[in-house]
């Protein structure tokens, strides 16, 4: 099989923790919804529209994962509500995308932070510090290989794209 690639992509910008008595239940801004929108359709227009999206159950995540597959026109099918994500840590997020089946050659994982940033960090040879923003991502690539035999470190390349940075320059140099 050819190049493995795994988007991390952390939800939009939510409503405060205090206006919400659950942090499950907070809600996108309207800022939150229009960067989701934005990065969804950079991901699209750059041709790296993901197979199968893996979506925390919050809803802000699952608001996330709505936007980008209406963007990036995917249907139900591709749309996987993982309960282990909401809050994990970076290792249950590698389960869950080590899980996925051969054919699924570039994983989208939706879910929050510290986590997403973390697992991040972990991608190449060299642990490095990456924050996401709130709608920021991280893709890593492999060059082929099975989900289940791959790890963060055998990445060859990390990428982030920032919803603040320019739209003619969607992504940092790789670095790993």
């Amino acid at each position: 099989m050819g190049t493995r690639r795994l988007t991390l992509f952390r939800h939009g910008q939510a409503e405060s923790p205090d206006a919400w008595a659950e942090d499950f239940e907070r809600p996108l801004t309207r800022r939150g919804r229009e960067e989701v929108s934005d990065m969804a359709a950079r991901m699209k227009n750059a041709g790296r529209i993901p197979d199968i999206l893996l979506v925390s159950p919050a809803e802000r995540t699952w608001s996330t994962a709505q936007i980008i597959a209406e963007v990036c026109e995917l249907d139900d099918q591709q749309i996987h509500c993982e309960r282990s994500l909401y809050l994990a840590s970076p290792d249950a997020i590698w389960q869950a995308v080590s899980r996925q089946k051969p054919g699924a050659a570039h994983v989208l994982v939706c879910g929050h932070n510290p986590s997403l940033s973390e697992l991040a960090g972990r991608f190449g040879p060299k642990q490095k510090k990456r924050e996401l923003p709130t709608a920021g991502t991280a893709t890593a690539t492999w060059s082929g290989g099975e989900w289940a035999t791959l790890s963060p470190r055998s990445a060859l390349s990390c990428e982030l794209d920032d919803p603040q940075a320019a739209d003619d320059q969607p992504d940092c140099p790789p670095s790993v």
